[in-house]
């Protein structure tokens, strides 16, 4: 190892100038600033996406319940119901075809509504069934025809228990 004797002067030199210090301090202060930055960007994406979760399993839970609402619309009792409420009449004497054979098994005869009782409402009172079918009559209006089906809901928010203080899950 050597070592070299400097002078004053030279010494001088080799200090570093204010000018250096001054841009040394300023990049460590842009580079914090910086950093502080995208900690924040961070942050505020982190807060987004937790607010997307939440309205994404709130959605989920939405598409369920429209879902359940639709498979109680096409339950077999809310068909016969809007069956009945469009004119149709079942027909009690069923008749078996045999497509080999062409051969019809069993007496066809007319369904006739006005001897039947046909039952019109829910035959069961059934808790899952969330909503029934109310059916709008067709009408005519100008060479097209309209109908709509609307819903109501005819269930209760919940079932209480016998003993009248824990309400009950409504779900199924």
């Amino acid at each position: 190892m050597r070592v070299f004797m400097l002078s004053a002067q030279e010494a001088r030199k080799l200090r570093p100038s204010m000018v250096s210090a001054i841009v040394f301090i300023l990049g460590l202060v842009a580079v914090f600033a910086l950093q502080l930055g995208l900690n924040m960007m961070v942050t505020q994406d982190a807060y987004e996406l937790r607010a997307l979760q939440a309205q994404k399993r709130d959605l989920a839970t939405d598409v369920q319940i429209i879902q359940e609402e639709v498979a109680s619309l096409g339950s077999p009792q809310n068909l016969a119901d809007a069956a009945h409420q469009l004119g149709m009449v079942a027909n009690p004497s069923s008749v078996l075809l045999d497509i080999q054979t062409n051969r019809v098994f069993g007496e066809p005869t007319p369904a006739d509504g006005e001897s039947l009782g046909i039952a019109s409402a829910n035959l069961v009172a059934n808790s899952a069934l969330g909503s029934t079918s109310r059916f709008i009559t067709a009408s005519l209006l100008d060479a097209e025809l309209l109908a709509g089906v609307s819903t109501e809901s005819n269930t209760v928010a919940g079932v209480t228990l016998q003993s009248g203080l824990i309400p009950a899950s409504p779900t199924r």
